[in-house]
């Protein structure tokens, strides 16, 4: 019985990924302090976000911009919310805060089988500064963008 309790216990903690230095995941930090002279897409390969799937990563000159794919949330709210996380976490956590500039684009599927754009927003070097040193906190990140656009599907709840 020791033994199978021994054999579970090691196939559970390799399933997990827990166990060694095999299941460990490097988080992928990008560069954009040096501006582009034209816009170009940015190998962003292996970035992992913390909400949504990364479509692309464009840089041109010391703007950023960002299209994720993301899935609803409990409510419309949540759903646009869970962007400013994201993007906090990509400032923190990937070289994001190396940017002049930092526009993020959600698209998602919708209910007629077609792929909209289902917010965009614009943070300014202040806030991605702001956000970087934790002066600004994760959920205040929508009290700091500029041009905040919305899709109408998401300004009503039901």
């Amino acid at each position: 019985m020791r033994k199978r309790l021994v054999l579970f216990a090691a196939a559970l903690c390799l399933s997990l990924s827990g166990c060694g230095n095999s299941g460990k995941n490097e988080a992928v930090v990008l560069d954009f302090s040096e501006p582009t002279a034209y816009a170009q897409e940015v190998d962003s390969a292996g970035l992992v976000m913390r909400f949504g799937d990364l479509q692309s990563v464009h840089q041109d000159g010391e703007k950023v911009i960002v299209k994720a794919k993301i899935e609803p949330n409990l409510t419309s709210d949540m759903t646009v919310k869970q962007n400013f996380f994201a993007v906090a976490d990509l400032i923190k956590n990937h070289g994001f805060n190396t940017c002049g500039e930092l526009e993020f684009w959600a698209v998602a599927d919708m209910t007629n089988g077609s792929e909209e754009k289902v917010v965009q927003f614009t943070l300014e070097k202040d806030a991605i500064d702001g956000i970087y040193d934790e002066t600004i906190l994760d959920d205040q990140v929508g009290d700091h963008v500029v041009d905040l656009w919305v899709h109408n599907s998401l300004k009503q709840e039901g």
